[in-house]
């Protein structure tokens, strides 16, 4: 075997053997990519609002029904500007757009926490953008 053949085969086994990289799903930047909406934080900073990125703490199993109860919920909080609520269970993460002028983060996840609590959920913060 001459040297380009013995290179060509060692290359095609490393090759063969690398396992393919995926996102962890445990990462900040993994959980705020998981519910990252551009339009959402587009139209909150022209509004001089803050779009608020969170990781969904509990044991809650995954389902279509949660997803649609975690929405409901974030959408009835006073404070949540109406149709920003993101919500990705896969990632255990969540978002929302808020105006800060006429609301506080702590009492809009006071609010969240406490309609959560029944679930056995909670939120922790993990990042906000302006």
């Amino acid at each position: 075997m001459d040297a380009r053949a013995a290179i060509a085969l060692a290359a095609w086994l490393f090759a063969a053997h690398a396992a393919p990289a995926f996102a962890c799903g445990y990462c900040v930047e993994d959980k705020i990519a998981a519910t990252y909406d551009h339009a959402v934080l587009s139209r909150a900073i022209d509004r001089r609002h803050v779009v608020a990125f969170f990781s969904l703490e509990g044991t809650a199993a995954a389902s279509a029904q949660l997803q649609r109860e975690l929405v409901q919920a974030l959408e009835s909080i006073r404070g949540i500007d109406s149709g920003t609520a993101r919500v990705a269970l896969e990632s255990a993460s969540l978002s929302f757009a808020y105006d800060p002028a006429r609301h506080t983060l702590d009492s809009i996840m006071k609010s969240l926490n406490g309609k959560l609590a029944a679930k056995r959920l909670s939120v922790a913060l993990l990042k906000t953008l302006k």
